[in-house]
C-alpha cells in the first residue's frame, strides 16, 4: 500500500516516518519511501564525478559501489510512476510518501496543518498509523486475489467483500469469479484486473503456444512483454 504523511516544514515528518518505518520492519513488512521536496533542489553535487557525467549530457547518472546505487535523475518524475517502479522492482508491502499532500492514496497529517483530500489520519499515535496500515496491506493481498473486477456477483464490491475476508465474516470461497493464481497483467505498469474466464483464456492459450517451442517448461515462470505499437502518421494527401 501507499501512504502520505505531510505537514509543514519542522512538523516532525521525518521523524515520523523513521519511527514508522522501523516499526514496520520490526514486524516483517518490506517497507519503501519516498522523500518529496517543493524546491526546485538535487541530491547530486556540483563537481562530482557523477555531476560531470549529467554536464556532459548524460541522464539519468547512475553511481554504482559495493554498498550502495543511486540514479540521479535530472528533471522531476511523477510520485505516481515512482511508485510502480518501486513495486515492479522491489515488490514493497508499504510505500511512504514524504513531503507530498497531493496524490491519489490516502495520507496523514503531522502537525496543524490543515488536512487535504485523502487524509485519513490527524496526528496519530503510531500504534493507530500501525494498526491502519497493516489493514490495508491485508486488505490489499486479499483484493489481489479476488481480481477487484467488482461484478458484485456475491452481493458486495471487491473491496468491501475483501475487507469482511479480512474481519473473519466472510471467506474468499465467497468470490464466484476468482482469476486464475499466477496470471499477472501489466498495461503500462499498471496491474490489471482480470476475472476467472480472463485469466483461465490467457493461462491456457499462452502455455498451448509455448508447450511447442524447445526450452519451455511449466515449472518456470514465463514472462512475454509486448511494446507499444507506433500510431500510423497522418500525412495530408498532397495536392494535384
Amino acid at each position: 500500500m501507499i501512504i502520505g504523511i505531510y505537514g509543514f516544514q519542522d512538523s516532525g515528518k521525518t521523524t515520523l516516518v523513521e519511527d514508522l518505518v522501523k516499526a514496520l520492519t520490526r514486524k516483517g513488512y518490506k517497507v519503501a519511501s519516498i522523500k518529496h521536496s517543493p524546491h526546485r533542489m538535487s541530491a547530486d553535487c556540483e563537481g562530482k564525478d557523477t555531476w560531470r557525467h549529467w554536464q556532459s549530457g548524460s541522464d539519468p547518472v547512475v553511481f554504482s559501489s559495493n554498498t550502495e546505487t543511486t540514479v540521479f535523475k535530472h528533471t522531476g518524475t511523477p510520485v505516481n510512476k515512482i511508485v510502480r517502479l518501486l513495486e515492479n522492482e522491489y515488490a514493497p508491502d508499504v510505500v511512504i510518501v514524504e513531503g507530498l499532500k497531493e496524490g491519489q492514496f490516502p495520507k496523514v497529517s503531522v502537525g496543524n496543518v490543515p488536512p487535504t483530500k485523502g487524509t485519513v489520519l490527524e496526528n496519530p499515535s503510531m500504534s493507530e498509523l500501525v494498526g491502519y496500515i497493516e489493514r490495508e496491506v491485508s486488505v490489499e493481498r486479499v483484493l489481489v486475489k479476488l481480481g477487484g473486477v467488482d461484478c458484485k456477483k456475491c452481493g458486495f464490491d471487491c473491496r468491501g467483500l475483501a475487507e469482511m475476508i479480512v474481519d473473519g465474516t466472510r471467506k474468499a470461497s465467497d468470490c464466484v469469479d476468482v482469476p486464475k493464481v499466477g496470471v499477472t497483467i501489466s498495461i503500462g505498469g499498471k496491474r490489471m484486473l482480470t476475472n476467472k474466464f480472463v485469466s483461465t483464456m490467457v493461462d491456457d492459450t499462452i502455455r498451448g503456444m509455448l508447450s511447442s517451442l524447445r526450452g519451455y517448461s511449466p515449472s518456470e515462470d514465463v514472462e512475454i512483454r509486448l511494446e507499444a505499437k507506433k500510431k500510423p502518421s497522418k500525412r495530408r494527401a498532397g495536392k494535384r
